[in-house]
């Protein structure tokens, strides 16, 4: 109402500028009006009804009921209208056609029982004003001061006529725009609630989605999306695609050449993200062309899931098959190699206390000794990886357990004073039933592998704390641990060299290694004595700065 308040006020002020400025063209030009009288009354009272409507714009701000405001203006209206007539000739006037212009208003305003409210109030008024008029109650300057009733009663007909059938008709009009702007206010409420509905399901998809352009710039992603790439919409949307989905032009060219292959909805494709974070997130998706309403091809849809989860489980089972076929080869092997290995080993002994050698030999019988200790090592990793002993669960401090290992650690060969001990336990009342040996040789292998990543000495962080049940691999969990939680973490931080994301990926595979030394079987024991654990292990690297192993286990 308030919009239509303005509009009419704003009506107002254009009807009375124009009589103003017609009136000024025929008073300067010397011409003689025929409605307008040039006279100083004329002008006095469109003065007064500006400066009434400047007081309806100064109090209109304060107004809080405006629909009463609006019947008040109206009404003063045909008071306006009413006076002006008496003031340029009553029955003779021109002006009653004002009365017009109000009853529009008031269909427009109020319906078609505005209409005939104001086309009834004005014949009222302008009926008086002719009987006051015709009995001489009301006389005018330069007027005759007797009018003939025929004429009167005549002119109150015809305008009465006019009112009502200007009533009749802005009425009409004006009910078949009530009923077009409710239908279209029902559609606008129905689109919403369609939109909104749409959007609910779009935003509670399981499933990434992504709508781009013809150029391939993202034009619309639901919230999935924006969760799987850990970015909000404001820094995707509009950018090529291409650098979400390595790889993915070829797929846009083959629906470019054949957009109407009914194949394309049916195949998937795989890709590799890298977030910000450097982790890697595995990509199935599919694609085809959008159109809108008219059929014309306006851009693509893409449909999108992080099947990383499911890509780990493959290569879980791939990792699974591969030690059960080695397991399968150890314990046909191991002891063979091993027993007969024994026996080099003592000879060799043997044959280096008793015979005097010069010092090439001596080297030599040393490098012989040294190759057979290793490969004993490795014959010993081989055969706890492949076949572990099995799990003796007890209720250990776990504390306790990290304690005693950084006791052995620091009195082993691998450590050096360049390398700082950094304990961080905030929980060291943990008890939690494992197996106590197996744990503490996952920690002294943690604990190896990081000193060798120091050569040049650093900070080794050992922290102990609860945890909520193990996330995903590769993400963070959702919500911090309670103190009753039924999980534990440990993790070790080195300040080394880091390890690339192609590396993170081989680290816990069998014999594979990145040092000179090493058997490649380290993390792999690690890996399988968690797993037999009910826990799990997460890794976060940054080359230069160092790397993280965290252990996630069940208290029970």
């Amino acid at each position: 109402m308030l919009r239509e308040l303005k509009r009419l006020m704003l009506f107002r002020v254009i009807i009375l500028s124009l009589l103003l400025g017609v009136s000024f063209v025929f008073q300067v030009s010397e011409r003689k009006s025929l409605f307008i009288p040039l006279t100083p009354a004329f002008y006095y009272f469109i003065g007064l009804f500006y400066l009434v409507t400047l007081v309806y714009a100064v109090i209109l701000k304060t107004v809080k009921a405006h629909r009463r405001f609006v019947l008040i203006q109206m009404l003063i209206d045909l008071l306006f209208i009413t006076g002006l007539i008496s003031f340029t000739g009553g029955i003779r006037s021109y002006f009653p056609l004002l009365y017009l212009f109000s009853i529009m208003a008031a269909s427009l305003l109020f319906y078609k029982q505005g209409a005939f409210l104001f086309a009834s109030l004005s014949s009222v008024c302008y009926g008086s004003l002719l009987l006051l008029q015709l009995y001489g109650w009301v006389r005018l300057p330069g007027q005759p001061t007797q009018h003939e009733p025929s004429q009167v009663f005549y002119s109150l007909i015809v305008y009465m006529a006019a009112f009502y059938i200007t009533a009749l008709l802005s009425g009409a009009v004006s009910e078949e725009l009530r009923r077009k702007k409710r239908e279209l206010s029902q559609r606008e409420v129905d689109y919403q609630e369609l939109e909104t509905f749409n959007r609910n399901i779009i935003e509670s998809l399981d499933s990434g989605l992504l709508t781009l352009d013809l150029e391939g710039r993202i034009r619309f992603l639901n919230r999935t999306a924006e969760r799987i790439f850990q970015l909000n919409g404001e820094t995707l949307r509009h950018r090529p695609i291409r650098e979400l989905f390595p790889g993915i032009e070829e797929v846009l060219e083959r629906i470019r050449t054949k957009p109407l292959d009914p194949l394309l909805a049916y195949e998937r494709f795989e890709t590799v993200h890298w977030t910000r974070e450097g982790k890697k997130i595995h990509l199935g998706f599919s694609m085809t062309p959008l159109t809108n309403a008219q059929g014309t091809w306006i851009g693509y849809t893409l449909i999108f899931q992080d099947i990383t989860r499911f890509k780990e489980m493959e290569e879980q089972m791939k990792r699974n098959d591969k030690m059960a076929a080695i397991g399968q080869l150890a314990a046909g092997m191991a002891h063979e190699i091993r027993n007969p290995l024994a026996s080099l080993g003592g000879a060799i002994q043997m044959l280096q206390s008793e015979l005097r050698l010069d010092g090439h030999h001596q080297r030599l019988m040393e490098i012989v000794l040294r190759e057979s200790e290793r490969l004993n090592a490795l014959i010993s990793d081989f055969l706890l990886f492949a076949q572990p002993p099995k799990t003796n669960k007890g209720w250990w401090s776990v504390g306790k357990i990290i304690d005693e290992t950084i006791d052995l650690f620091t009195h082993s060969p691998h450590y050096h004073e360049g390398i700082q001990i950094v304990r961080q336990c905030s929980s060291n009342g943990i008890r939690a039933r494992v197996d106590g040996d197996q744990i503490k040789q996952v920690l002294w292998n943690l604990l190896t592998n990081a000193a060798q990543e120091m050569a040049q000495g650093g900070e080794l962080r050992i922290g102990l704390g609860v945890a909520e049940s193990p996330p995903p691999a590769g993400r963070l969990p959702s919500a911090p641990p309670s103190e009753n939680s039924s999980w534990f973490r440990i993790s070790v931080s080195d300040t080394g060299r880091g390890i690339s994301p192609s590396e993170r990926e081989k680290i816990f595979e069998p014999f594979y290694t990145t040092k000179d030394q090493g058997t490649g079987l380290g993390l792999s024991i690690v890996h399988k004595i968690i797993e037999n654990h009910g826990g799990t292990i997460r890794v976060e690297s940054e080359a230069g700065k160092g790397s993280t192993f965290t252990l996630i286990l069940p208290v029970e």
